[in-house]
């Protein structure tokens, strides 16, 4: 049988046969195969933890807006907010009429004052002129830095989620007329800043049985609403058992029923600035799609279209309005879940069932 031979300056030694060699490269084998998972699972682990910490920062960063300003922000400012007849006064928080995000009025109050500063309220949040009148487009964007559509770029660590993977450059179709203004951002050098976190603004009907929210209803809506600020003695359930935003990553790629992006589909929501994204819960089945039956939709992880979805294992982080942050486990029921969306929807429910 043939033999490795090692050899000292002392003399010859007795050799590893071949046999005892394979048997360790064999050991050393399992060990990799033991030791790599449980690495990822730790790296995961962190990733989670710091996608938690980075959504508890901004509950925190919603506080202190409704602490300066008295409200909470209107979940998104949409084509709505310049409709004369439906708001003969411009919404409150929205003096301009102007399409905007929630995360973009709570930017003040992160530890973003220098990514906002160049931002401005008063133009819609794609409006790619310049903001100090200079005019100049930055090669690397395509629009000028100073721009609301050059700030909407930048990336901001508290709205991505670390699991989430990196979104390739993509053409984001024109929104319809009826939701916003906002025309296709193919031509941008490159995506807007991830947002992987959004609020949800209440529960369709249909979702659970026997029916508690009815359309409309203020039993049905959520702690954020469309062109609407909040006052904090609105939240009738408490803000401590209602949630404010919600983990929703990988757009404007979608996700439905599996890892992978469905081939040729763009969420219309397309970043942390864009005023498209947030949604209510439906009734989602196993293969992302809406239609489920009453009591039968899965609350989270099948989609990021319209739902909740992270790409940790399982569940969601999710903030509440206390700035509480807390991970969701994926069995949670959908009517213990839509009873964590409303406001005021007088569900005797705790947050952590």
């Amino acid at each position: 049988m043939d033999r490795v031979i090692a050899n000292t300056r002392f003399g010859r030694r007795r050799a590893f046969t071949m046999v005892e060699l394979l048997t360790v490269i064999a050991i050393v084998g399992m060990l990799i195969g033991i030791l790599v998972p449980a690495l990822q699972s730790a790296r995961e682990t962190a990733r989670r933890s710091q996608s938690l910490n980075n959504i508890r920062q901004v509950g925190m960063a919603v506080l202190v807006c409704a602490e300066t300003k008295r409200w909470l922000p209107a979940a998104s400012s949409t084509a709505d907010s310049a409709n004369v007849e439906k708001f003969p006064r411009p919404p409150e928080g929205n003096p301009g009429r102007r399409e905007h995000s929630w995360r973009a009025v709570i930017m003040p109050y992160l530890e973003e004052g220098s990514t906002i500063q160049n931002y401005d309220m008063n133009k819609h949040w794609w409006d790619a002129t310049s903001n100090s009148g200079s005019g100049v487009a930055d090669p690397a964007l395509g629009v000028p830095h100073d721009s609301n559509a050059g700030v909407a770029m930048a990336h901001v660590n508290v709205f991505a989620c670390p699991s989430a993977p990196l979104v390739p450059k993509v053409s984001v179709p024109a929104s319809p007329v009826s939701q916003s203004a906002r025309p296709a951002l193919g031509a941008w050098l490159q995506n807007p800043g991830s947002a992987d976190l959004e609020t949800i603004t209440g529960v369709n009907p249909g979702v659970v049985s026997p029916e508690r929210y009815p359309l409309g209803s203020a039993a049905a809506k959520g702690i954020l609403e469309n062109d609407r600020v909040t006052r904090l003695r609105e939240v009738a359930d408490g803000m401590g058992k209602t949630i404010l935003a919600i983990e929703c990553g990988g757009r404007p790629l979608v996700y439905r029923g599996s890892g992978n992006p469905v081939p040729g589909e763009v969420h219309r929501a397309s970043g942390w600035a864009d005023s498209l994204g947030p949604f209510r819960v439906s009734s989602i089945r196993e293969d992302g799609l809406p239609g489920a039956s009453p009591n039968a939709g899965l609350p989270m992880g099948v989609t990021n279209d319209g739902a909740p979805m992270a790409f940790h294992r399982g569940g969601v982080n999710a903030v509440f309005g206390d700035s509480s942050a807390r991970y969701l486990e994926p069995d949670m029921k959908i009517d213990v879940f839509c009873a964590l969306v409303t406001k005021a929807g007088g569900e005797m429910v705790a947050a952590d069932e």
